[in-house]
């Protein structure tokens, strides 16, 4: 019994350690693709924002990008998820790229068509509408 509770604590630690990532170790580009890196944030920061204060965006964490990229005749969707900052990184091929997002917030600005340049380091940030609103007054 102890050797089977010492197996599965093993195979835990091992598994907690396979999924680590060190900080900056994203992907690597070569030299025929490029890095596209970017911020993504949503507005309003509150229901109601003080006067004579200015929000820059509350970082949006675990949104996917999916960028569908067209290469000749090949069609290629490659994949990045903001970190807790709203910061993401991808490495992309040349060609026209495409962004799409799964999330339910409103688009508001940020590239949604990529022209890729291999070598190129392209940043694209991307703001979103949140939905934060004060409750109109019933009458």
């Amino acid at each position: 019994m102890m050797r089977y509770a010492l197996l599965g604590a093993l195979l835990l630690v091992t598994a907690a350690c396979g999924a680590y990532a060190f900080p900056g170790g994203g992907p690597t580009p070569t030299p025929d693709s490029a890095t596209v890196t970017g911020r993504v944030v949503s507005v309003p920061c509150a229901p109601v924002e003080q006067a004579g204060t200015t929000c820059a965006g509350r970082p949006v964490p675990k949104l996917e990008l999916d960028y569908t990229c067209q290469r000749t005749s090949q069609q290629q969707v490659l994949s990045a998820v903001t970190d807790g900052d709203g910061h993401y990184s991808v490495v992309l091929p040349p060609g026209r790229c495409t962004v799409k997002f799964k999330t339910y917030m409103r688009y508001i600005s940020g590239p949604l068509t990529l022209e890729v340049k291999a070598g190129a380091d392209i940043v694209a940030n991307y703001v979103f509408d949140n939905g934060i609103r004060v409750p109109a007054p019933q009458q």
